[in-house]
């Protein structure tokens, strides 16, 4: 995955990077939420190319990363979600005590407990930096 993007700032070795949210995100706020304009975001980025403030640079993120990444944060709740769900009813049924207001409630509970283990290793994740874009090129340089 490649975007074109503008680095606003240099932080050690990374670079903070302003992209242009796509336009099948626009009725998403997910990753522009926090953003000024909400039209952009500002990602960190391992700066490769060493970039200097202003530059217009490439980013890539290998595409397995971008689904692990997406499974992680999508997939794995989803899971939580349903497996709380389906076991709760499952041993309810056999104690003779059927709720599907309770299955739910122990699904929700599992659906929360998988986004604390997501953000409990968030920082591990982060410091991989397996899933973290790549300054790969400059495109153009600042203006002084």
């Amino acid at each position: 995955m490649k975007e074109i993007g503008l680095v606003v700032d240099i932080e050690d070795f990374n670079a903070l990077v302003k992209i242009d949210r796509k336009t099948a995100c626009e009725n998403c706020k997910g990753c522009g939420f926090g953003t000024q304009d909400g039209k952009s975001i500002i990602v960190h980025a391992v700066n490769q190319a060493n970039a200097l403030k202003g530059d217009t640079v490439e980013l890539d993120m290998d595409t397995p990363n971008v689904l692990t990444a997406a499974f992680l944060i999508y997939t794995i709740p989803l899971i939580a979600l349903m497996f709380g769900i389906l076991s709760s009813y499952g041993v309810m049924k056999i104690v003779g005590h059927q709720s599907e207001a309770l299955s739910f409630i122990f699904g929700i509970i599992c659906l929360g407990l998988s986004f604390l283990l997501i953000k409990k290793n968030e920082d591990k994740i982060k410091k991989s930096r397996k899933f973290n874009p790549v300054v790969v090129s400059i495109k153009g340089k600042a203006l002084l």
